[in-house]
C-alpha cells in the first residue's frame, strides 16, 4: 500500500501562512494600542507631576497660569490619543476577527487531515492484516 498523502497538504501550508501572517498583523496593531495606551498615561503623569510641583513650591500665580496652560494642552492631547485609540480599537477587532478566522480554516484542514490518516489507517491495517493471514494460509498449504 502507498504511503499516507494528504490531499489538501497544499492548501494547509497556506492556511498555515495565513495564520502566521494574521497574528503578525495583530501584534503589530496590538503594539500600537499598546503604545497608545502608554502615551495617555504618560500624559496623565506629567499632569499630576506639574501639579506636584507647583502646589509644593512658593506660590506663584504665574506658574498656577502656565499649569493651566499645561493642562489645557494635555487635554487636547489626550483627546488626540483617545481619537487615535478608538481608531486602534477598530483596527484590531479587524485583525482579531481575521486571524480568528485563519485560526478556524487552519484547524478545519488540520481536522481533515486527522480523519484521512485515520481512514487511512483502518484501511492500511486491514490490508496488512490480509496480507498476514494469506502468508499464514500460504505456509499452511505448503506443509
Amino acid at each position: 500500500m502507498k504511503k499516507f498523502q494528504f490531499s489538501l497538504r497544499a492548501a494547509l501550508v497556506m492556511r498555515e501562512r495565513a495564520v502566521e501572517a494574521a497574528e503578525l498583523a495583530l501584534r503589530v496593531v496590538q503594539e500600537e494600542w499598546n503604545t497608545n495606551q502608554q502615551r495617555q498615561q504618560d500624559l496623565v503623569d506629567e499632569v499630576k507631576a506639574a501639579e506636584l510641583a507647583v502646589q509644593s513650591g512658593p506660590v506663584d500665580p504665574a506658574d498656577y497660569i502656565a499649569l493651566d496652560r499645561f493642562r489645557t494642552g494635555a487635554q487636547r492631547r489626550r483627546m488626540r490619543l483617545a481619537q487615535e485609540a478608538v481608531g486602534i480599537g477598530k483596527r484590531l477587532a479587524e485583525r482579531r476577527g481575521l486571524w480568528q478566522l485563519a485560526e478556524r480554516d487552519r484547524t478545519l484542514l488540520i481536522r481533515l487531515e486527522e480523519k484521512a490518516k485515520a481512514r487511512w489507517t483502518v484501511e492500511y491495517d486491514r490490508e496488512q492484516q490480509q496480507l498476514a493471514e494469506e502468508a499464514y494460509l500460504s505456509r499452511w498449504n505448503a506443509r
